[in-house]
């Protein structure tokens, strides 16, 4: 079961060869969604994604499959697989977009070990995406609160904070940015890696920012240093997206 997924969803990823998803697939940065929608017209924009996500101990592998429609709603589904396979669907709604602020409401529901434990879990979420400044450098930034539907937490409230600011401007062209995210909440409920349940996670990681390969076509790229502070969570994550945005 594990593995036809895997292929799967691994062709998916690469069959369109701006896409900007977290590791859940939704637009956002490592593990925190973003309060912005992939960018679409009269048609869904539709983005596939592959991240290989690894730690001395174990390899996980997390496609993804996003349509966007009209600017303002997004759906997605990921798999999460190592050596239980979880199922990660996301959907959000961006109610308001005032100039450089938009504001939006999530959902992701879970179900963990498929085929063995069907565990399930729920986030509602609430977050704001608006530009910002680091360090004289133009950036954006991401409050996001929600909360937790599942049992055995030692905490249901979510919050987390995140960054996006370029990376070496001048050196990389404003091509690169640099992304910085922090909370008490992870990717799911139940990630491969970087659990939540007794701390903080601090996530940072660079993002080469969408360019066009053929008309409507974009590519982006990522690296990820996950739950750098934690010994048993830390990873390293590495990852394409792929987006097809027709006129």
């Amino acid at each position: 079961m594990k593995r036809i997924l895997l292929i799967l969803l691994f062709c998916l990823s690469f069959s369109l060869l701006w896409a900007q998803t977290n590791l859940n697939g939704s637009t956002g940065y490592l593990v925190v969604s973003s309060a912005e929608i992939t960018k679409s017209t009269n048609s869904p924009a539709v983005t596939t994604a592959y991240s290989a996500t690894f730690s001395k101990e174990k390899v996980a592998h997390i496609p993804s499959l996003l349509l966007s429609f009209k600017d303002t709603f997004e759906t997605s589904l990921a798999v999460d697989i190592a050596q239980d396979t979880d199922l990660l669907l996301n959907a959000k709604w961006r109610f308001s977009q005032k100039e450089n602020t938009s504001f939006a409401l999530g959902l992701l529901g879970q179900i963990s070990s498929v085929s063995e434990g069907n565990q399930a879990a729920l986030q509602l979420y609430v977050a704001s995406t608006f530009e910002s400044s680091i360090m004289e450098r133009p950036s954006k930034t991401t409050i996001l609160l929600g909360y937790s539907f599942q049992e055995k937490m030692n905490s249901n409230i979510n919050f987390a904070l995140a960054f996006q600011t370029p990376f070496f401007a001048d050196t990389f062209k404003d091509k690169v940015v640099f992304l910085l995210d922090f909370g008490n909440v992870s990717y799911s409920a139940t990630p491969s890696f970087s659990d939540a349940d007794d701390r903080g996670l601090v996530n940072v990681g660079l993002r080469l920012l969408p360019f066009e390969l053929v008309n409507s076509v974009y590519l982006g790229l990522e690296l990820r240093a996950l739950d750098l502070f934690d010994h048993k969570g830390r990873a390293l994550s590495l990852g394409a997206a792929i987006s097809f945005q027709p006129n």
